[in-house]
């Protein structure tokens, strides 16, 4: 009798080892495609074809930023992409950068939105984080913050009395300079013009399988809304001028879409 309750006993301890081990996570990929528009249509490089909503004519030669931070929501849970602290950079002369395929798994399930940090916030905009082009083609100056820029969007654009000029759309680090000159003795301050981008458009990952989703800059957006951006205004250089530079952050908010 002994004998058989031992044997129960020790079957029911391995039906309950069995019954507690854990099933492996059914888990998927996830492939982030870079998008850049004009008004629902891609982009014509090279060609003054463009007119923003203060109307200045405009051409796009090539469009280069930084995404930080990126994120996945799911059923209230954050999901952080742990590459490279989820950086990627992104160029339309580069095309290998315009697909990341996150080297990472995923559960599978329905997933409520993405979230990104335009740019760097303070941490992680660090001179000499990247010690290789493309990458360093975006350092930004030291003594106007260091760093990297968090986008350039480079062009031409149509003066007034139809001479053509450069169409410099840099951001990063902003500075305020005491007085009325931009000389380096002169910084007070410096401005940090990251934000944060959310996309709440749901999107399914399964078991095994790779999902494809969209970001995209929606270029026209930079230059309207809540600001009317004029290239006249500002001239072509922004690089030391944060007022710029903020109406564009401001503007941020409606740049960015994404498709699944």
């Amino acid at each position: 009798m002994k004998k058989i309750h031992f044997i129960m006993c020790t079957l029911f301890s391995v039906l309950l080892l069995f019954s507690c081990k854990e099933k492996p996570l059914k888990t998927g990929e996830l492939q982030i495609d870079f998008l850049h528009l004009v008004d629902n249509k891609e982009i014509v490089y090279d060609s003054m074809m463009y007119t923003n909503a203060a109307g200045n004519p405009y051409s796009i030669t090539e469009v280069k930023w930084f995404v930080s931070r990126v994120t996945l929501f799911k059923d209230g849970e954050k999901i952080e992409i742990e590459e490279n602290d989820g950086i990627h950079y992104i160029d339309t002369k580069v095309e290998s950068t315009l697909t990341w395929k996150i080297d990472q798994l995923f559960e599978e399930g329905q997933y409520d939105s993405i979230q990104f940090t335009f740019g760097f916030n303070e941490k992680d905009n660090i001179s000499n984080r990247f010690v290789n082009m493309p990458e360093t083609s975006m350092a930004w100056p030291r003594f106007m913050g260091g760093g990297f820029h968090y986008m350039m969007i480079n062009g031409k654009y149509k003066r007034e009395d139809e001479t053509v000029a450069a169409m410099n759309v840099h951001m990063g680090i902003g500075q305020i300079y005491e007085g009325s000159t931009y000389d380096m003795d002169s910084i007070t301050d410096f401005v940090h013009n990251h934000f944060v981008a959310t996309l709440s458009i749901p999107f399914l990952i399964e078991n095994n399988k790779s999902t494809l989703i969209s970001i995209v800059m929606n270029i026209e957006n930079w230059f309207q809304n809540p600001h009317i951006y004029d290239h006249n205004h500002w001239g072509g250089q922004i690089m030391q001028n944060q007022d710029a530079m903020y109406m564009l952050k401001e503007n941020g908010w409606n740049v960015f879409s994404m498709k699944y």
